[in-house]
């Protein structure tokens, strides 16, 4: 059934830190059809924000960064995160999030 495996696949891609665009393109080379893919995919913005938070997390950017970080470094994250298919709004909320909200975030995703 190609609904269900696009809806299981959809879920376990976000909850990787998969942005929308990417949840889309993986579906399609997977084969599932143009009609079904759309319904698979969230469609609630604080789940594509959730997914940006959990893609920093696992690279260690904005929020998670050890270090202090500056003009450049912020480039090169948003560019990180644009490359990943989050929109530019998106990529600017996550990497700005205090670090406790960012974790907090990160747990309720993995506990839902």
């Amino acid at each position: 059934n190609d609904a269900a495996f696009a809806a299981s696949r959809a879920r376990s891609l976000g909850r990787a830190g998969r942005s929308r665009l990417a949840v889309a393109a993986h579906l399609a080379a997977h084969g599932v059809a143009k009609e079904t893919a759309p319904a698979a995919l969230p469609d609630d913005p604080a789940a594509e924000l959730g997914a940006a938070v959990l893609l920093a997390r696992r690279r260690r950017i904005g929020p998670f960064r050890r270090t202090e970080g500056d003009a450049e470094l912020r480039r090169r994250e948003l560019g990180m995160l644009a490359r990943a298919g989050f929109p530019q709004p998106v990529a600017e909320t996550a990497l700005d999030m205090p670090p406790e909200d960012a974790e907090a975030l990160v747990l309720r995703l993995r506990n839902p």
